[in-house]
């Protein structure tokens, strides 16, 4: 030790300030890979959080009540998963940054005390005044302008919503130019706020380097008052002015970051409504030992959707045996496609129980699994034609696929174009034909080689001659599977057993097809 201490002391002024020159030079380099690695880290955190909120966040909407749903538009959902992204990207991120920057200012603010407790008085009187400001003027402001901003978000991606999915009507009818103006006037609305709060976001730096100037005179002021001597002043300004320029950026980042978590605000308040109201605990329920041996049995039913005033299905008993095939008609709006809404799980009756062999509930998944539903409006991903029919499954089952395609008419087809079934559809399925779209959905549903089959006017697309083809290939695959078709052509329910006929939600009459048939001709 004395060794090194003696060689130190040899050392000449020139060698130990070049090697305290690399000294702090290291240290400083260190304290940079330091940092960049907790801002990397940060970040990181952050963003996995993020990923796993949303996550939480879908399967929220996948628990979700179906009836509350249809009541929602796409694009407000769409915004809510987008908000919730925008929630750690736009208010955690700054967070973080607002705690960093929030210790190195306070451990800078505790050297201006040491320094001079007075001066540290004055700094804190003028910034509790800033805090006041911003606070009181500030902070509603950038409140109000993030509810405009996401208000004129939402509303402007809806109108892009409607503009492209009805693109084809739109150019067909000429009303271009309402829609591009009703999407302008929300985007006009949120460009204005956008550039308020931007510019309005800049204010704390500029008055904060005013009140840097006006520290800086007051300090001048102060000591020639206190009559320090010119090279204590030099040394103490030198001091004030290092503090100042590490003390005002720090200080402008903070007001910046809180003026951001303020904005976003409303994206926290509604992402957390969201969050704490979507998930409806008893919408789906999980069954063990399921299973469908007898029959399914509607008990006094009744129906009203949310917010209305009016039951669209009243008192509606009926019993549907495994293995048969029952058919529902009715006017638009008679409640038809409800009933099989209730029988699918999707909705709960206001009134009365749908059992599975008497004590099975239909809102379970394991009732879905046994279930291929072919609905009237079909919905194809943008992809082909296989991805359509086995949607979702990672494994395609060749021969699952093949027997599908076969069974819903599609073999023709298939085989005249180039690339089979690897054929992409377009988005919504743009490509095909109502028919052919149609047919897919029908794979899609005899894909799952499911127990029951529910047609809710699946047929209503087809031609009279493919029609008859596919109502002969369903008889086939409906032999040991319960069969449900709601239809408009009696010609498509020559096969039921039982025919129900609802009229203003009440169930009328369950006839036979010859009955119908009769009863249509005496109408007539």
């Amino acid at each position: 030790r004395a060794f090194k201490a003696l060689s130190l002391q040899d050392l000449s002024h020139g060698k130990k300030i070049f090697y305290m020159s690399l000294f702090f030079g290291g240290v400083y380099i260190f304290k940079n890979v330091l940092s960049a690695f907790e801002v990397f880290y940060q970040n990181n955190s952050i963003q996995k959080m993020g990923y796993a909120f949303k996550k939480v966040m879908l399967s929220k909407f996948v628990k979700a009540d179906y009836a509350k749903s249809l009541s929602r538009n796409a694009s407000y959902n769409v915004a809510v998963i987008g908000e919730a992204e925008a929630i750690f990207t736009s208010a955690l991120v700054p967070l973080s940054a607002i705690v960093s920057e929030g210790i190195s200012f306070l451990s800078l603010i505790g050297l201006i005390i040491y320094m001079n407790p007075i001066l540290a008085g004055v700094i804190f009187v003028l910034g509790g005044t800033l805090g006041l400001f911003t606070s009181k003027v500030l902070f509603p402001l950038f409140y109000r302008w993030g509810t405009k901003i996401q208000e004129a978000s939402l509303l402007s991606g809806q109108m892009l919503y409607q503009f492209f999915h009805g693109f084809k009507e739109i150019l067909l009818l000429g009303k271009q130019e309402p829609f591009i103006d009703a999407y302008n006037e929300h985007s006009l609305i949120k460009a204005k706020a956008v550039a308020l709060q931007s510019a309005t976001n800049q204010l704390p730096r500029m008055v904060l380097e005013v009140l840097f100037i006006a520290i800086f005179v007051v300090t001048i002021c102060v000591l020639c008052l206190e009559h320090e001597t010119p090279v204590t002043m030099m040394g103490t300004l030198g001091g004030y002015l290092y503090v100042g320029f590490r003390v005002m950026p720090g200080l402008n980042r903070i007001l910046n970051q809180l003026n951001t978590v303020k904005s976003s605000t409303p994206y926290i308040e509604r992402v957390y409504k969201e969050y704490t109201t979507l998930e409806a605990v008893d919408a789906y329920v999980s069954v063990k030992n399921f299973s469908f041996k007898d029959s399914l049995k509607i008990q006094n039913v009744f129906y009203r959707y949310p917010n209305t005033a009016k039951d669209v299905l009243e008192d509606i008993s009926l019993e549907i045996k495994k293995g048969s095939c029952v058919g529902i008609i009715g006017q638009t709006g008679s409640g038809k496609s409800t009933l099989v809404d209730l029988v699918l799980g999707l909705l709960k009756p206001t009134k009365g129980s749908i059992l599975i062999d008497n004590k099975y509930p239909v809102n379970c998944q394991e009732w879905h699994k046994h279930i291929g539903y072919v609905p009237q409006s079909i919905y194809l991903i943008d992809d082909t034609i296989e991805a359509n029919i086995v949607f979702g499954d990672n494994h395609v089952d060749e021969v699952r696929l093949n027997e599908a395609v076969k069974a819903s008419q599609l073999g023709r087809f298939i085989e005249k174009l180039p690339s089979g079934v690897k054929t992409l559809v377009g988005e919504r399925g743009v490509r095909l034909s109502g028919g052919e779209r149609q047919r897919i959905a029908i794979a899609r549903a005899l894909y799952r080689n499911p127990d029951v089959l529910i047609f809710d006017e699946a047929t209503s697309a087809l031609d009279n001659e493919t029609e008859a083809r596919l109502m002969e290939t369903i008889h086939k695959v409906s032999q040991n599977r319960t069969v449900i078709m709601i239809a408009h052509r009696l010609t498509t329910l020559r096969d039921c057993s039982s025919i129900i006929h609802l009229e203003n939600g009440v169930m009328k009459d369950v006839l036979t097809y010859d009955q119908l048939i009769n009863k249509e001709n005496v109408d007539a």
